[in-house]
Order: C-alpha cells, then sequence, then structure tokens
C-alpha cells in the first residue's frame, strides 16, 4: 500500500509542473490523448478533452474505459470508485482530492461538470494508476505512458449475448437543424448502446442509462440534432450497436438500423419560446417577452445565463444597431437573468441576436441565439394583460424520489396556462399523467402540485408541457433519480404541504410520510434552527407511515430538513421549500422615466414602477381618467418586489400632475404615487 501511495505522490510532484498554457481570450481547444502512443478515440459528438485553466481535462467514462478502470457512481454523494487490480479510487465532484487506497492525495484542480458530462484532470486518473503523463506542446498533445499489459483500449473485445431488439424514430422527415429522439429496447445483457451514422461511417454518440421495462428488456433514449450541409435533402441512417462493459458486438443480427430524411429548410427556431436547444454552453434561457409590438415601441427581452456571462448584447436586424446589457440578477444556483429593450422601428418581421459576453474569453461569442419579432403599424396593445404562455419555474423537494412511491412536482406558471401535462423519457405528448386544476393564484401567476408515482430506478429524464385552451403549448425538463429504501432504516420518503400557499408568519401544516423503521422526526430551518420535534414510535405494520407537523414559517425562502432517526441514529435528511409568498402592504415604491426631457403631447411615455409583490393591478391616471392601460403581471420580481415597465400616454399640454394607482386583489387595497411631468404641444 505504501509503494502504490509512494510512487503516486513522486509522480505527481515529479510533473506536477506539466500544465499547458492557452490563451486567455482563446476558444474552448480540445487536445488529442494518446496511450502507450496509441490515440484514445473521444468521439466529437460527446465531451472531449479540452483545456480549462491551464489545465488537460479529460470525460472520465472514456478515459477509464481506456485505462481498465471499473467506475461505481454514488449520485448522492456524488462521488465516484474506481477499481483496477489492488488499487481502490475514490473521488468527490468538484474535489481537488483523490483517495488511493484510503490515502489522500491534493491536486491543484478539482473534477468539474461541463454540459452534464463529468471532466476531470488527467493526471488525477493516469497517476493513480502509476502511469506517466508529459505534453507535447509542438502537437497540443497529451501522452500518458504505462507498462502495464493489462490496459485496454476503447476497442475492447467482442460483446456477446446483448442485442437491440427495436429501433424506432419519433420523425421520419425533419427540417435542417430539428432534434429527434431514437428509441431503442434492447434485451437485459444490454448495458449501452452505440449510434452510428451509416451514411457518414461515424459515431453520433452512446447512450449508457436505461428504464428497466417489466417484460425484462430495457429502453436506452438517445436524441440528435440533424444537420444538413449540402443544397438538397439528406437520408440519414442510423445503427443501434449493443454493449457491455467496455466492449460493443460485432454480430449484425443484433443491431437495428432506422433512417430519417433531412430536407434543407431550416428548423423553426424555438428559442423565443425559452425552450431552444441553445449554440452556447452559457445560455439557460433566451426569450422575447411581447413578440407582437406596435412600430416605435419596444420589444422586451429576457436572457438567463450561467455565471460565466459578464454581460449581453442584443442586435436589431432591422437597423444593425446594437444594446448592451451589464445590469442583472443572480439566483439561488448563480444563474443570472438580464433584462433589456430594443426599440422596433419599423414595421415588419424582424430578427433580434443575442450575444454573450463570456468572462473568462473576455470577449463576445461569435454564436448568437436569434428571436422573432412581429412589428405591426396597427397593433393595439393597450388593453392586452402582457400574459404569455410560460412555465416559470418547477421543482421537486430533491433530486432524487423513491421508485413506487409518490413525489411532487411544483410549478409555477403564466396565467394563461390551462393544463398540465408530464411526460415520462420516452413518451409523446398527449400519452402523459395531465393535470388541470390549479392550486392557487398568487400574484399574477398560478401555482400548481403535480403528484406523480415514480416507476425507474436510475436517473429518468421527465419533460412538462403547459398547454391553453387553443393547444399552444411550451416545454421545459428536469432529471429525477429513482431510488430504493430498506424500511427498517429511518427515511423521509415525501412531503405534502396541506396549505396550498402561505404567507410568511402563519403557521404551516405538513404531512411527512417515512419508512416504518423511523421513530422520531426533526424539522429545521436551515441545517440547525429547529422547528419541530416528534416521537412518532416505530411500526412494523406496513412499509411508511404519516407524520403530521405544524409549525411557523418565519422565512418562506428558506430551506427547510427533515431528519429521520432509528434509536437515536439520524437517517439523511430531506430538504423541502415551502409553497408560499412573503406578502407585504400596497405600495409604490419607486418609478422612473427612461427619457423626461422631450415629452410631447401625445407620445407614449415608457416608465418603470416598483411595488411591493401584492400589487395585483398598475395604471396611470390623471383626475381620475385613465391614459395608460391596466397592467396585471409585473415584468420581472425581485426579492419582495415587483418591477413594471408601462406606458402611458399624456393627453394635455403644459405640465401636468400625474398619479400612479397600485390595486391589491381587492379595490380597496390600494396605494397611489402623484409625480409631474412637462409636456410640449405637438
Amino acid at each position: 500500500m505504501k509503494r502504490v501511495v509512494s510512487l503516486f505522490i513522486a509522480m505527481t510532484m515529479i510533473i506536477s509542473a506539466v500544465c499547458f498554457p492557452v490563451s486567455a481570450n482563446a476558444a474552448t481547444e480540445y487536445v488529442t490523448v494518446y496511450l502507450n502512443e496509441k490515440a484514445i478515440d473521444f468521439p466529437t459528438t460527446d465531451a472531449r478533452p479540452q483545456i480549462f485553466s491551464n489545465r488537460t481535462y479529460v470525460p472520465v467514462r472514456k478515459t477509464c474505459e481506456a485505462l481498465g478502470l471499473s467506475i461505481d457512481w454514488n449520485s448522492k454523494t456524488e462521488t465516484m470508485t474506481f477499481n483496477r487490480d489492488n488499487i481502490v479510487i475514490s473521488h468527490t465532484m468538484r474535489s481537488a482530492i483523490v483517495y488511493v487506497n484510503g490515502e489522500a492525495v491534493r491536486f491543484d484542480t478539482p473534477s468539474i461538470n461541463r454540459n452534464n458530462r463529468t471532466l476531470m484532470p488527467i493526471r488525477m486518473l493516469a497517476e493513480s494508476i502509476g502511469a506517466t503523463v508529459t505534453w507535447d506542446n509542438p502537437t497540443r498533445s497529451v501522452h500518458i505512458t504505462t507498462n502495464e499489459t493489462t490496459v485496454v483500449t476503447p476497442s475492447a473485445p467482442n460483446a456477446s449475448g446483448v442485442a437491440v431488439n427495436t429501433l424506432t424514430v419519433d420523425k421520419s422527415v425533419v427540417n435542417n437543424g430539428d432534434k429527434i429522439t431514437f428509441t431503442a429496447v434492447a434485451n437485459a445483457a444490454t448495458e449501452k448502446i452505440r449510434f452510428m451514422n451509416l451514411t457518414a461511417n461515424n459515431e453520433l454518440g452512446e447512450a449508457t442509462e436505461y428504464v428497466a421495462n417489466n417484460d425484462g428488456t430495457r429502453t436506452f433514449i438517445f436524441e440528435h440534432t440533424c444537420v444538413n450541409d449540402t443544397n438538397s435533402q439528406l437520408i440519414l441512417n442510423v445503427q443501434a450497436v449493443p454493449g457491455s462493459a467496455s466492449a460493443y458486438t460485432d454480430s449484425a443480427s443484433a443491431m437495428k438500423s432506422a433512417g430519417v430524411i433531412i430536407s434543407t429548410e431550416k428548423s423553426s427556431s424555438e428559442s423565443s419560446k425559452g425552450n431552444g436547444d441553445y449554440k452556447s454552453e452559457y445560455m439557460v434561457s433566451c426569450k422575447v417577452l411581447n413578440p407582437k409590438v406596435q412600430t416605435d415601441s419596444y420589444a422586451k427581452i429576457r436572457v438567463k445565463t450561467t455565471d460565466d456571462v459578464k454581460r449581453v448584447k442584443i442586435t436589431n436586424m432591422s437597423n444593425k444597431r446594437d444594446i448592451e446589457i451589464e445590469d442583472y440578477d443572480e439566483d439561488d444556483d448563480d444563474n443570472r437573468t438580464f433584462e433589456g429593450k430594443v426599440e422596433m422601428t419599423k414595421e415588419g418581421e424582424y430578427e433580434l441576436r443575442v450575444y454573450l459576453y463570456v468572462s473568462k474569453d473576455k470577449e463576445y461569442e461569435d454564436v448568437y441565439e436569434t428571436l422573432n419579432v412581429d412589428v405591426d403599424d396597427d397593433y393595439d396593445d393597450e388593453e392586452e394583460e402582457y400574459d404569455e404562455l410560460e412555465i416559470i419555474d418547477l421543482w421537486t423537494n430533491n433530486s432524487y424520489a423513491y421508485k413506487g412511491y409518490e413525489t411532487t412536482l411544483y410549478v409555477k406558471t403564466s396565467t394563461d396556462v390551462d393544463y398540465l401535462e408530464l411526460l415520462r423519457e420516452g413518451e409523446s405528448r398527449g400519452n402523459g399523467l395531465t393535470r388541470s386544476a390549479k392550486t392557487s393564484k398568487t400574484s399574477g401567476y398560478y401555482y400548481w402540485e403535480f403528484p406523480f408515482t415514480v416507476k425507474h430506478k436510475g436517473e429518468e429524464k421527465y419533460t412538462l408541457v403547459a398547454y391553453n385552451d387553443d393547444e399552444d403549448y411550451v416545454t421545459d425538463s428536469f432529471r429525477l433519480e429513482g431510488i430504493t429504501f430498506d424500511e427498517d432504516d429511518p427515511i423521509v420518503v415525501n412531503v405534502e404541504q396541506k396549505d396550498s400557499t402561505i404567507t410568511e408568519g402563519e403557521d404551516v401544516n405538513i404531512r411527512i410520510i417515512c419508512s416504518s423503521g423511523t421513530d422520531r422526526i426533526r424539522i429545521t430551518k436551515g441545517t440547525s434552527n429547529e422547528v419541530f420535534s416528534e416521537d412518532v414510535g416505530k411500526s412494523g405494520s406496513s412499509s411508511t407511515k404519516t407524520v403530521n407537523a405544524t409549525f411557523e414559517v418565519s422565512d418562506i425562502d428558506a430551506d427547510y430538513y427533515i431528519t429521520p432517526y432509528s434509536d437515536d441514529s439520524p437517517g439523511e435528511r430531506f430538504k423541502f421549500k415551502m409553497a408560499g409568498d412573503v406578502y407585504s402592504k400596497i405600495e409604490v415604491i419607486d418609478f422612473d422615466f427612461d427619457d423626461d426631457s422631450t415629452i410631447r403631447e401625445g407620445d407614449m411615455v415608457d416608465m418603470t414602477v416598483t411595488t411591493s409583490n401584492s400589487c395585483e393591478r398598475l395604471w396611470v391616471e390623471q383626475r381620475e381618467d385613465r391614459v395608460s392601460a391596466i397592467y396585471r403581471n409585473p415584468t420581472r420580481e425581485k426579492g419582495s418586489t415587483y418591477i413594471w415597465e408601462i406606458q402611458f400616454s399624456p393627453i394635455d399640454s403644459g405640465r401636468k400632475t400625474y398619479t400612479i394607482v397600485a390595486e391589491g386583489e381587492n379595490k380597496d387595497q390600494q396605494d397611489t404615487e402623484d409625480f409631474s411631468i412637462s409636456v410640449k404641444s405637438s
């Protein structure tokens, strides 16, 4: 043991200076990795070795296959365990420490996650088995050298006993840029499927996750974006090749094929709906809030990015003018939301292009998202409520749930959503679980609780579809891991909030489903501030039991934790959040004009108003004559306040006093704020 670790530490010290310089302004640099002078084949359609922070990072699974390392993944602790011969290596995601046979070795860079792929510094993996790593600058390549004869390569022996039973694709004819979904049903011996492009003789990608079916088969899902760079339609022939461990079959009878016709027409962009497959890895969502506007008014843009983005540029293709947005709001996940307005001066249909300025690159990316705006001289949106079909937010209490038991999806939508549909992986619209009963309408949005039974083990992708009465729809997706439990262990299976929404300072009633082996429940705000504790006693009559808890909610936005105990030994904490709002009295907090220096009679004046989040409606009036539309939905929410971007039209010249009216759910709940402006004659 000491010899292995000593060798490992010695190797680390010898080549700790190995770093791979790259210009701070350069785009992502991919590098070639050689194992014993033979290049490791990393598909270009998946994660590839690349340089971050002057270090080479490699995709874990493919590199481990090459080095002969088996992998075991614990999703709860985010820990990977690698095994080979008598060496056991463990590593927790985003840590800079690797344990070799139980002894810690620290590196100067941690592992990272990029585009849902785990990447590790190459030295973490290679040196753990005693291999040496060198950098060849002229060829920009990394060389791993080992004298072990047991190291395998990706071209592993032929897999036997595996087979694909059926291969289907959700579309037979698509446009250039459309996404398609392949569904492969394979036998129980199949652990993964490689999807090959027979037309171009290259690999499209690999599916390693599956859903176990009742008949013993396994369903694999693979998504692919179709590209046609030719001047005529293209036929894409795809073959599903089953495999197990590090090998794939070479038996033609075990493979299945499917074909798709790709036209030259471009895919209709879904970016304006916020559903797009974004070209930039730093883009989370991108949408125009009012896709139809009047001439000489503003299109409102909302862009959500990762925290790598410093500012956003929007180019108006009707006049080639740019606006830059540097102010942003940051959420709990460190995502940033940029909001801005683009003046549309010409009638017609126009594109807006959205570019991201990435901090580490210190420049705008070349790729951009396209948003479409319809500008109409005759369009009158004064009486429009500025509602939009939108899934505002969705979440589950945890990233996992228990197979065979109910869990709850919590959803916020705009108020024009009429019903929801939840699709499991592989299901198409119209075949999912639906829900049409809104739990409540709160502060201008609908709040939904969507209970469903978890039927899978392992991670599965779900898609939520929100529809209106016209069958228009938007979608959002999330992943959930299905796990099992031992009923003798202290476990919280699920939590249900009896009150659909609550106001901060009120008591909440929750129903806790826990394992029969649980004899005490403790609830804390945060990880230590206890708000409830009760002995519940063990029960052997069933696998679960129910506990009711009541306590005051002093902070609606806090994370709450339930810790189950058995004989004073704690089980895993269950995290949950309250459904409710921080309400305050109706109040106009602040207001501002875009430009109040050249206001003329009959002009539309743009102003921004900040109110408390108890405000349901907002308008501007003069001597009780309304001079604006009644706005029922704020532009955005910031903490416990609402931000409203509104327009009004002065009706008289001279210096006049106008009134902002903020109204609550009832007409007797109002706050007003007077302001004066000077209006010039037309």
